[in-house]
């Protein structure tokens, strides 16, 4: 488990300096460093960040860049959100939407045609299981568990490839 106070304590001005000497702001260096503990905070549990120092530096480095392009895309905005919000149109269009569904149908169809214990790993997985626990479940090994998933993946990429041609 990750002291994310400590973390903080050590790191917070080094990744603040690090990203002033990108050229970004003492303001957006702080505001982007904050960011950068939050996305570390809130990363998932089985996520394996070996390196927690490494992975706040790539995070600000990403979060700077990011902020770096919107500045480009919205030079000309008073207030950026406001202009990003109302050009962004959340809704699929009615073609996205006949595509979204054809390969829903394709994906269900293609489990449809699994065995129910494989189609299980699959949904459990999804429901967030570990390939442990779906292993124990189940009464498999957690390498079988995932060497099904990986299975599973195969055959939905595949089906939905082959109806794309």
């Amino acid at each position: 488990m990750i002291d994310i106070a400590a973390l903080f304590r050590l790191h917070q001005g080094e990744v603040q300096g690090y990203l002033r000497k990108r050229g970004i702001s003492p303001e957006l260096a702080a505001d982007l460093t904050q960011e950068a503990f939050l996305r570390l905070l809130s990363s998932p549990p089985d996520a394996s960040v070996k390196n927690a120092a490494a992975y706040l530096f790539r995070t600000a480095a990403n979060l700077s860049t990011d902020w770096r392009r919107r500045q480009r895309f919205l030079p000309m905005a008073v207030d950026q959100e406001a202009a990003l919000a109302a050009a962004v149109d959340d809704l699929p269009s009615a073609e996205r939407q006949v595509i979204s569904r054809q390969e829903l149908a394709i994906v269900q169809a293609a489990l449809n045609e699994i065995p129910a214990a494989v189609r299980f790993v699959f949904f459990a997985r999804l429901d967030g299981m570990t390939f442990a626990e779906i292993g124990k479940r189940l009464g498999i090994s957690p390498n079988t568990a995932f060497s099904q998933m990986n299975r599973v993946m195969i055959l939905l990429r595949t089906s939905l490839d082959y109806a794309r041609q």
